[in-house]
């Protein structure tokens, strides 16, 4: 069942570690999800080359080292 952007807020809250397909949520979203990351968290980005340089380095910025885009 796929979880809601805040659901997945929540969960990167708490520490979780992410993989989120980029086709399945907004650019918005991912800033919104990436901002919560805690602690030594990690979130991957699959499906990356649906989204443009600038939006990449934009999630980047937020969580330097905790963020991998596949693309």
């Amino acid at each position: 069942m796929p979880k809601t952007a805040s659901e997945l807020k929540d969960i990167a809250r708490l520490g979780g570690n992410l993989s989120i397909d980029a086709t399945t949520k907004t650019s918005s979203e991912l800033r919104d999800i990436t901002k919560s990351i805690e602690s030594d968290a990690m979130l991957i980005i699959r499906n990356a080359d649906s989204m443009t340089a600038s939006e990449l380095k934009d999630i980047a910025r937020l969580a330097a080292g905790k963020v991998i885009f596949e693309v």
